[in-house]
């Protein structure tokens, strides 16, 4: 996890002021937020902030801290680098868990590595439902929904349309009220966002599909993170040219798409974009 009171040594070393260090990158209030109150800002703000202070964003983490390693596989999950993701969960002892958060992140992430990279089905459902059987699981709202989307994802693997279907429409009426004050919870719910415009899109509903990647879209642009913007940008198109929207609005997505996946170094979607290209 991030340790906030390195950051403020740090920047107090440096002799900078709040006001001082977030000049151009952020508003004080966004700062004052972060150091006292402990809501972490955007990874860009972040990134931003440590430049100004010629430190990483590593260097203000704990070492070895096992919610680190659980928010570096969640980047991994978003470049589709599964290999990644297993060498990371191998990395941490399961009996260090001492937070029900990390538990429910863990067996998420446990699975879809058995999904995605073993293609175990019944493998990933155990760890799916391994969430939703943790009575607490309804209040730590976001892994309810994570779930959820893990469980449709299995059956629409299977081609089992109406199940998977079945799970998105719990999270559909479950969405609101999710606490996003956290990258982590941010990138999770853009994941589930994503996702769902990506299923309803391949089920040739694309009015829902649609309306969650603008949402996700949307929410990328408020709060500054880039890292779905790709996927949904690059769904939003492969819609448009099913529903057939115009190829100026198709070429838009898929410029943008192109432009976002550079820029997260998403190999395997720019190669898909540009096969549409």
């Amino acid at each position: 996890m991030i340790n906030i009171n390195k950051f403020i040594s740090i920047r107090k070393k440096l002799g900078l002021s709040q006001t001082e260090l977030c000049n151009g990158i952020c508003t004080q209030s966004t700062l004052s937020k972060f150091e006292n109150n402990g809501h972490i800002p955007s990874l860009k703000i972040l990134n931003s902030l440590c430049d100004r202070m010629n430190i990483n964003v590593a260097d203000i983490m704990d070492v070895d801290s096992t919610s680190h390693k659980l928010f570096e596989a969640d980047f991994a999950v978003i470049q589709l680098d599964f290999p990644k993701v297993a060498q990371i969960l191998g990395s941490i002892n399961k009996k260090e868990l001492v937070r029900q958060e990390d538990t429910l992140h863990y067996y998420y992430l446990r699975g879809l590595i058995a999904l995605e990279l073993d293609h175990s089905e019944t493998d990933a459902l155990y760890y799916f439902n391994s969430i939703l059987d943790v009575k607490l699981s309804k209040q730590n709202k976001i892994y309810y929904l994570l779930a959820l989307k893990g469980c449709s994802r299995v059956y629409d693997l299977q081609h089992d349309v109406y199940k998977a279907r079945h799970y998105y429409d719990i999270i559909l009426n479950s969405i609101s009220n999710v606490d996003l004050e956290d990258e982590d919870s941010l990138l999770q719910f853009l994941s589930i966002l994503c996702n769902g415009g990506e299923f309803y899109g391949r089920n040739k509903d694309y009015q829902q599909s649609d309306k969650l990647l603008k949402m996700g879209y949307d929410l990328c642009k408020k709060r500054h993170v880039i890292y779905f913007a790709a996927r949904i940008l690059y769904q939003l198109a492969q819609n448009n040219i099913a529903e057939d929207g115009t190829q100026e609005e198709t070429t838009q997505y898929l410029n943008d798409a192109a432009a976002f996946a550079r820029l997260n170094n998403n190999r395997v979607l720019l190669e898909k974009i540009s096969s549409l290209n």
